[in-house]
């Protein structure tokens, strides 16, 4: 019993590591925008489940997407992660246009957004 324990324990470690080896570089964007004054907080956040499940989600090279808000500034923070820069960009400049997002666009005070894109290594 030991001996499995110890069998399976290596195993499950060169999983891991193999995992992160595989994703060794990707893209990390990070948005930051205000929530329209006019917007009700708790609608949008409603609707930026909707935004990750419908929308970014389905997009090629997608690998995840957090937000997070602000209390003190009203300020969104929406973290996603791509495969690559051409998915990231590819995915934004359908973005603000696409019709399954408009109502969540329409929330957003778009002379706040802000995006960089980050490489990791």
């Amino acid at each position: 019993m030991k001996y499995l324990l110890i069998i399976l324990t290596s195993l499950m470690m060169l999983s891991f590591g193999k995992k992160e080896n595989e994703m060794s570089s990707y893209i990390i964007e990070v948005t930051t925008f205000k929530i329209n004054p006019s917007t009700n907080t708790e609608d949008f956040w409603k609707e930026d489940s909707k935004v990750d499940a419908i929308y970014t989600s389905k997009q090629p090279g997608y690998i995840s997407r957090e937000s997070a808000f602000n209390d003190n500034t009203n300020e969104v923070l929406v973290i996603a992660k791509w495969k690559s820069i051409q998915d990231a960009e590819a995915s934004m400049a359908k973005f603000m246009t696409d019709a399954s997002v408009s109502n969540y666009v329409s929330m957003i005070d778009g002379v706040s957004m802000k995006m960089t894109r980050y490489q990791l290594h």
